[in-house]
C-alpha cells in the first residue's frame, strides 16, 4: 500500500477555530484584480487574487490559495498564501499550507510539514498601538511625528508601563 505524504484534514468545528464564517469563496472560483472589505469572517476555497481587509477570521482551506496583502482579526491556513499578513490576533499555519509572506501579528502557530518564507514580527502591534496612543496623547498625529527629545521618550516609557500594569481590583 502507498500513502499520500499530505495529511488530508477537513475543517472542523472541532479545530481550535470556534468560527463560523459567514462568507465562502468555493472552490472552483477565481477572483481575479479584486478587493475584500468587511466586518465578518470570511472562508476561501477557490482561488483570489488581491487584498483581504476584515474585521473577522480568514480561513484559507486546502483548495484556497490568496495572494494579496491579508488585514484580519485571526488568519487560518490550510491552503496556500502569498502577500503580506497583518493580524490583531493568530496566525494559525496548518500542515500541508504554504506560506510565503511577512507576517505581523500578536501570536503565529506553525504545525510540522507546513512550508513558511518570511518574516515574522511578534507582539509589534502591541507596541504599535501603545506607540500611537501615546502619539495622540502628546498632540502628535501618528508616532513618526515625535520627536526623540527626553520629554516624549519618559512620557511614552510611562505610558507603555502604565499599560502593562496588571489593574488592581481595588
Amino acid at each position: 500500500m502507498f500513502f499520500d505524504k499530505k495529511k488530508k484534514r477537513p475543517i472542523s468545528m472541532n479545530d481550535d477555530m470556534d468560527i463560523m464564517t459567514q462568507t465562502i469563496l468555493a472552490e472552483g472560483i477565481t477572483v481575479k484584480d479584486g478587493n475584500l472589505y468587511g466586518s465578518s469572517s470570511i472562508t476561501i476555497s477557490g482561488v483570489f487574487f488581491g487584498d483581504v481587509d476584515i474585521e473577522g477570521a480568514l480561513i484559507i482551506t486546502e483548495s484556497g490559495n490568496l495572494k494579496g496583502n491579508i488585514q484580519a482579526n485571526e488568519t487560518y491556513i490550510y491552503g496556500t498564501i502569498e502577500g503580506s499578513i497583518k493580524t490583531t490576533g493568530k496566525v494559525h499555519i496548518y500542515s500541508g499550507s504554504r506560506v510565503i509572506s511577512d507576517i505581523a501579528s500578536s501570536a503565529i502557530i506553525i504545525e510540522d510539514d507546513a512550508l513558511f518564507n518570511g518574516q515574522c514580527n511578534i507582539g509589534m502591534l502591541q507596541t504599535s498601538n501603545i506607540l500611537n496612543i501615546a502619539g495622540t496623547i502628546l498632540g502628535q498625529k501618528n508616532v513618526s511625528q515625535l520627536e526623540a527629545s527626553e520629554e516624549s521618550v519618559a512620557t511614552i516609557e510611562a505610558i507603555a508601563a502604565q499599560a502593562q500594569k496588571p489593574k488592581s481590583p481595588w
